[in-house]
């Protein structure tokens, strides 16, 4: 028994040890200040923008905080913007419409692309069921008819090959046609593309992406609550999540892809906000378009999650580690 142990015990620091030595050996950080920023980010904002009203107390959102988010949707080349207007229910419905308010930021924004975000936990909802997506697909509708020019689907935990998601996404498109944006934000690609088990419960298959992406438009990979202890850890983390989806989304036809990236900090459960934060994340995206010969032409940039927890702090990490970065070194 206690030679059994100590063979586990070495085993998992010999691994250890491996890993470090791995990381070491390849280069981690972006080692210039190239910038890839082309103004075409994006964000995630939440449900006041689409109800006009404060979510907690119900109060009216003051006309003039729109002019204060175009501003600032303007100054960080943000192009796609993600408005919350879900969650799905049980009945494949959602629970509000659109006020006059959303109207009048979709016309003091005119350059965004705005996307109905339609959000759901997935054990609360019936995915593979015909009815429940056919219903889903109204609500889609309805969005068009309110004035957005996509949907942004964000179902969670949504595992590889989860049953109905591809009907859900095939659906969408036979019934909006092909100039509506299909959007998705997606969990971590796997290693190597292979989802060993138990991570296909939260890691996506290499050929599951491809399918997503042979139907959708577009990919936000979700690089973020990864519960890396260390920055050299995430930051690879980052550079490697990007270059997959980089080779996967140029490869279909017609698919862009964003990285979404942390601004939050109240997840201790999840993710240590000194290890993922905009600055770390930045990093590793542009260590790994450095990476190819040019950028490639799908990337369109990165998304911050959220607009309601980013400070002026992180803002100006943005600023500093994506629109004009600086060189940064370990």
């Amino acid at each position: 028994m206690k030679i059994g142990k100590a063979w586990k015990i070495w085993t998992l620091a010999l691994l250890a040890m491996a890993i470090v030595l791995f990381i070491a050996a390849i280069h981690i950080y972006p080692s210039s200040q190239h910038n890839f920023d082309s103004s075409t980010n994006g964000i995630w904002v939440g449900h006041r923008w689409y109800t006009g009203r404060e979510v907690r107390s119900g109060d009216l959102v003051p006309a003039s905080e729109i002019d204060t988010l175009v501003n600032r949707l303007r100054g960080a080349g943000i192009h796609y913007v993600y408005v919350h207007t879900g969650p799905l229910l049980a009945d494949g419905s959602i629970a509000d419409t659109a006020d006059p308010f959303f109207s009048e930021l979709r016309s003091a924004y005119p350059e965004g692309i705005f996307l109905a975000w339609l959000g759901a936990r997935i054990e609360k909802v019936r995915l593979g069921d015909e009815d429940w997506r056919r219903a889903v697909v109204g609500v889609v509708e309805r969005m068009a008819a309110e004035g957005f020019d996509g949907v942004h689907f964000d179902l969670e935990p949504l595992r590889d090959g989860h049953p109905g998601y591809l009907e859900l996404l095939a659906e969408v498109r036979k019934q909006m046609g092909g100039d509506w944006i299909i959007s998705q934000a997606t969990p971590r690609a796997a290693p190597l593309g292979i989802p060993f088990v138990p991570l296909n419960r939260s890691f996506w298959s290499g050929a599951f992406y491809r399918a997503t992406m042979d139907i959708a438009d577009q990919t936000v990979l979700m690089a973020y609550d990864t519960n890396l202890p260390l920055r050299v850890a995430y930051v690879a983390f980052v550079r490697d999540q990007t270059r997959r989806l980089a080779k996967w989304s140029c490869a279909a036809e017609k698919h862009e892809f964003l990285i979404g990236i942390p601004a939050y900090h109240d997840v201790p459960e999840y993710s240590d906000p000194s290890v993922e934060n905009i600055g770390n994340a930045a990093l590793g995206v542009r260590s790994a378009l450095e990476s190819f010969p040019e950028k490639p032409e799908c990337f369109r940039g990165v998304s911050i999650y959220a607009n309601w927890v980013t400070d002026s702090d992180e803002w100006l990490q943005f600023e500093r580690f994506w629109r004009h970065p600086e060189v940064s070194t370990d």
